[in-house]
């Protein structure tokens, strides 16, 4: 009974033994010393010869004692103004020196001053227009009144140099607004009134007509 234990306890050791050497700490120990030592890249300049040591520089001398507080404190107080001395003799040139005629070198000119923009142009001018003045008709026909003659005389001695609008409205028929633009037009030259001032025209809508001053 005791052996077979032991036996039973024995297998079990081996079998834990044989466990560990298949794990990753085992092939490790195994590579060790074999292939994980082996494919290694050589150190750079492992084949080159060693360095000359008399081809070193020597050391810069020291600076003298207090020039690098001197540097910082220039640094620190800025750029300081030349002296009177070194500006002595010095002046600018009053013109900018010739261009250099030199053959196949093409050289731009400075560009000239630039010249004052130009005005905006003026906008145009609308002569300016009298009112209006509305002549009355007797109802379907291009007769004029007496009183509207009166006002076309009016109209007359007021035009100075001016031109003036003669229009008529048909009531519905262009053909009535024609004739009465043309019966104002023979008003107004009746009253002094030169062909060449007045403009004629007409519209089939609306009643009446009227005169207008235009300079």
């Amino acid at each position: 009974m005791g052996g077979r234990h032991f036996w039973t306890a024995f297998s079990l050791s081996g079998a834990l033994a044989l466990a560990g050497c298949s794990s990753g700490i085992g092939l490790y120990h195994a590579a060790e010393g074999g292939a994980i030592s082996q494919g290694g890249q050589p150190p750079p300049g492992l084949n080159q010869p060693y360095p000359n040591l008399a081809d070193v520089p020597a050391a810069p001398p020291l600076a003298a004692p207090g020039a690098q507080a001197a540097i910082t404190a220039q640094a620190h107080g800025g750029v300081s103004a030349p002296s009177p001395g070194a500006l002595a003799g010095l002046s600018l040139p009053a013109a900018p020196p010739p261009l250099p005629d030199v053959p196949g070198l093409d050289i731009p000119t400075r560009p000239a001053a630039m010249a004052a923009p130009a005005p905006p142009p003026a906008p145009p001018v609308t002569p300016p227009v009298a009112p209006p003045v509305a002549i009355g008709f007797a109802p379907g026909s291009a007769l004029l009144p007496d009183a509207e003659m009166a006002k076309i005389r009016a109209v007359a001695a007021a035009r100075g140099a001016a031109s003036v609008v003669a229009c008529g409205f048909g009531g519905g028929q262009l053909p009535l607004g024609l004739a009465r633009a043309r019966r104002l037009a023979d008003a107004l030259t009746a009253a002094g009134v030169p062909p060449a001032a007045i403009r004629l025209t007409a519209s089939a809508s609306g009643s009446g007509g009227f005169v207008q001053l235009v300079y």
